[in-house]
């Protein structure tokens, strides 16, 4: 049986993000500057609320609290498992109260979906052309030419 949450809304059958699928993404309510949250349920999360809470203990401060996630990213996978272990803590039925039993904080922290503008999730500081890549190559000049033409002959010597 899988994990359940407290938010009503996450255990529903036909949610996307369930406790088991927490997004990250940067949203916005009107008037206000882009933040960092995960998506319960038909709630946002902002993850700014959270770390002024002091509900994270990472290393840098004021990850969330940014229109995009790239300084989270960069902190690397250590920290990411931590957040994730410990917003997966925070909202499970069975886990950790100090979101749950902070009325001041679910207000100013759950927000309904519909009522954000979701924002770029990230700042694109390079560009990568998979075309290059000759599996991906193949792929694309599958379903343009089919499998017995997907390369065409100058493909290996640019």
């Amino acid at each position: 049986m899988p994990a359940r949450s407290w938010i009503p809304s996450a255990n529903n059958e036909s949610t996307h993000f369930p406790l088991q699928n927490l997004p990250y993404g940067v949203f916005r309510r009107p008037g206000e500057k882009g933040r960092c949250c995960v998506a319960i349920g038909d709630q946002v999360l902002d993850l700014a609320a959270l770390e002024r809470a002091r509900l994270f203990t990472l290393e840098a401060e004021d990850v969330f609290d940014q229109s995009a996630l790239n300084t989270f990213m960069a902190l690397g996978a250590e920290a990411w498992t931590m957040v994730r272990d410990q917003l997966t803590s925070l909202l499970a039925e069975d886990g950790h109260r100090a979101l749950r039993d902070n009325a001041e904080l679910r207000h100013s922290a759950f927000v309904p979906q519909c009522a954000v503008e979701v924002l770029m999730p990230f700042k694109v500081s390079g560009y990568t052309d998979f075309y290059a890549g000759r599996n991906h190559a193949v792929n694309v000049g599958t379903m343009f030419r089919g499998p017995e033409n997907a390369l065409s002959p100058n493909w290996l010597h640019m």
